[in-house]
């Protein structure tokens, strides 16, 4: 204890001291107002309306080297400097030795008081995060404090060198001086990683690059590895300096200090192989999902990955999808330990990716815009894919994109690896079969309203075969394995609808999506002739149109609703819970007594309380304002039902008209309609690992301040923080003077 009080009491009077004298003042109120004038710059840059959106404190904290880094050096540099070598200056350092005071409790007392101040400093920004939400804009807390923490990290690592530094070089000016140049140099290494070919020199300067480490850290990416290196390079510095700080220096301290290192070294080496990566976002958009994690671990095969995307676009910008792609596929390494991965720069190994991209059969179109390569199996039992970008992110589009530069809005590559990588190592086909000449809107016709061309797009790329359903003769839906019924606004001829019974007799699945359609008499509901079918498996198709009060963004309030909750516990729906799911004209469900030896039909998804079935037809048609009078069905009621007959699987959703492409372009739908398309065909085919993974959306806050609070939060940056020290100053040195 009588240590622990030592060294509270230097780092006490360290404090002290820098209130007291003219350097705290100094270095304070010109870090404030550096900081104040980086973050009104920084406002004022994006809300330019051509500016990129995205995370504003990202920026701030994994920006520039003059916005984040030059303040946190000189800083350092700064607070570093006197804290032996003023001891030497004033001659109290052979005072302060010869006391019953041990080298090591000087150190850390130095360290901390430095420490301490040092965050004082850092604690006035936290105003930045203050103005952003009294503009109205609401960043993640979750990067914000893995950006402080980063600041910390490196603040904590530069000042240990400038201890050091400050031992070593009794001036004040020259210890400053080597502080600064150290962490320079150390800062800069970073830019080294791309220009160095050696592969080990390479990858010990890509896993210490500080540049690497803010940016992870800036964006919600914490790696417990950044806590070993600096631990041990803070725990190295600090030993060396008790060793050099002491008069009576002997041989066996020389031999601890190497044990020490010894023992850094190879706790660090060990830490770093068993370290983890954290994700503090807030929609964890850098964490592999449940059903992600799942589908690794069950891969037994060997897989070999080949990234061959440039790291760098025009005018030398980073390139966004090189980035995403590392991470997923650093987490996918650590949940599959056959995954192997190698990324492969075109631009500096331009022969080894011109040989890969030809065994997969491209071009070198690919390898300019970047492919990812998937490869399982062996010898001739060996099977390829490749991703192109496309199926891997979603570009933002806009003007601002010409000015700032490609960025991605969504991230789609776990789902599309995780199809890649099943699709070589356990081969799998079904094939789909939609209607056709029932008044079902074309799978080849891109009209907004009256065609699926997209609901085509998206079962292909999800991995199964489209085919036109063959209604007529005895091999009807004899190569099927899902009969999809999308849209019809006709009845099904007698022989159509023998042609499906037969199928779903067989084993078959049926995909139903059926919503309402006005009768020939405009005042009930028309009939589509599957309904005995439907019945069989306990699922009944009402007279009555399904109104809800909430309303979907630009569309007919009560016949077109979006709902965030009534998901049941089904493996269609258990990934949807919080989300957000829109139907438009939907059809009355309702859910019977399973018959003997059937399972009860699941509710995948139900309205409220507050929605109910209409069963004025006519008054709707007209437009008369709904409401639930006699006659009328009170919610909660069922909008998408999933059942089993036999070996027979059949899925209801009472509505089509999500699925038209209007609502199901991936450039414009919000909700998840799209996944619940993919989630019942891989329920209803077994293939569990095709149910959609949702799509990744990134931070993307657009700055739109008016003059007036734009100029309101630029006083506050620029006035305000320098203020606010030279007050908490004052205020010290009276306290000291009573």
């Amino acid at each position: 204890m009588s240590a622990v009080r030592t060294v509270v009491a230097i780092a006490g009077r360290e404090l002290l001291s820098l209130f007291a004298t003219p350097l705290g003042y100094v270095v304070g109120t010109l870090f404030l107002l550096q900081q104040g004038w980086n973050f009104a710059l920084l406002l004022r840059v994006l809300n330019d309306p051509l500016a990129a959106p995205g995370p504003v404190m990202q920026f701030y904290f994994g920006g520039s080297f003059f916005i984040f880094w030059l303040p946190v050096i000189f800083t350092s540099a700064a607070l570093s400097m006197r804290l032996i070598a003023e001891e030497h200056k004033q001659g109290t350092l052979e005072a302060l030795l010869t006391a019953p005071v041990d080298p090591r409790d000087v150190v850390l007392g130095k360290f901390t008081g430095a420490m301490v101040f040092y965050g004082l400093l850092w604690l006035p920004t936290a105003v930045f995060y203050v103005l952003l939400r009294g503009a109205q804009i609401e960043p993640e807390l979750g990067p914000i404090a893995s950006g402080y923490l980063g600041t910390a990290l490196v603040g904590a690592s530069f000042i240990a060198l400038g201890l050091l530094a400050s031992v070593v070089i009794r001036s004040q000016l020259g210890a400053a001086i080597a502080t600064f140049v150290g962490c320079t140099i150390a800062l800069l290494a970073g830019l080294l990683v791309e220009h160095v070919d050696s592969p080990a020199l390479n990858a010990a300067l890509s896993r210490t690059s500080l540049l690497a480490m803010m940016q992870e850290l800036a964006q919600g990416i914490v790696d417990t590895r950044w806590f070993l290196l600096h631990g041990a390079w803070i725990v190295g510095c600090l030993g060396l300096s008790v060793v050099l700080l002491d008069p009576r220096r002997r041989p066996e301290q020389w031999l601890r200090l190497g044990l020490l290192a010894v023992a850094l070294v190879h706790s660090t080496w060990w830490g770093m192989r068993h370290a983890g990566r954290h994700d503090w976002t807030t929609g964890r958009v850098y964490s592999l999902s449940a059903r992600a994690r799942e589908v690794l671990h069950g891969i037994e095969a060997p897989i070999e990955v080949s990234v061959i995307v440039p790291s760098t676009i025009g005018s030398g910008r980073a390139n966004p999808l090189d980035q995403e792609l590392r991470e997923v596929l650093l987490r996918m390494m650590e949940a599959a330990p056959r995954l192997r991965v190698r990324w492969i720069d075109p631009d500096r190994d331009r022969q080894d990716a011109e040989q890969r991209i030809a065994t997969h059969g491209l071009g070198g179109r690919d390898l300019a815009d970047g492919v990812v390569l998937v490869q399982g199996g062996r010898g001739s039992a060996v099977q390829r894919k490749h991703l192109l970008p496309g199926e891997l992110v979603t570009y933002a589009r806009g003007p601002d994109v010409e000015v700032s530069g490609p960025r991605v809005s969504e991230f789609r590559g776990e789902e599309a690896l995780l199809a890649a990588f099943l699709a070589v190592t356990t081969p799998w086909q079904a094939t789909v079969c939609p209607t056709r000449g029932h008044g079902e809107p074309d799978f080849g016709s891109l009209e907004p309203f009256s065609g699926y061309a997209h609901l085509k797009d998206l079962i292909e790329a999800a991995g199964f075969t489209v085919q036109t359903a063959d209604l007529e003769g005895a091999r009807a839906l004899q190569d099927c394995d899902v009969a999809l019924v999308a849209g019809p606004s006709g009845r099904f001829p007698a022989r159509h609808v023998q042609a499906i019974e037969r199928f779903a007799e067989h084993g078959g699945h049926v995909l139903l999506l059926t919503g309402a359609v006005i009768g020939p008499d405009a005042q009930s509901l028309g009939s589509h002739g599957l309904e005995p079918l439907a019945a069989r498996y306990g699922v009944s198709f009402g007279d009555r149109v399904v109104l809800d009060p909430h309303p979907m963004p630009g569309a007919t309030p009560l016949l077109a609703f979006t709902l965030q909750d009534g998901f049941g516990d089904h493996p269609v729906s258990r990934a949807f819970f919080g989300e957000a799911i829109s139907m438009l004209l939907v059809r009355e469900l309702e859910v019977g007594p399973p018959a003997a030896g059937q399972e009860a039909p699941a509710v995948l998804l139900q309205t409220g309380e507050d929605a109910w079935a209409e069963a004025d037809i006519a008054g709707i048609r007209r437009g008369h304002p709904p409401a639930m009078g006699v006659g009328d069905r009170q919610g909660p009621l069922p909008l998408v039902v999933a059942a089993e007959l036999g070996g027979s699987r059949l899925v209801v959703v009472s509505s089509d008209q999500f699925a038209l492409n209007a609502h199901l372009r991936e450039d414009v739908v919000y909700d998840r309609g799209r996944d619940l398309v993919i989630n019942a065909l891989g329920w209803l085919t077994g293939h569990q690992a095709s149910l959609g993974i949702r799509a990744r959306p990134r931070e993307h806050v657009k700055l739109v301040l008016l003059d007036g609070q734009l100029r309101r939060m630029t006083i506050v940056c620029l006035l305000g923080l320098p203020a606010f020290w030279t007050l908490l100053g004052l205020w010290v040195l009276w306290r000291r003077r009573a």
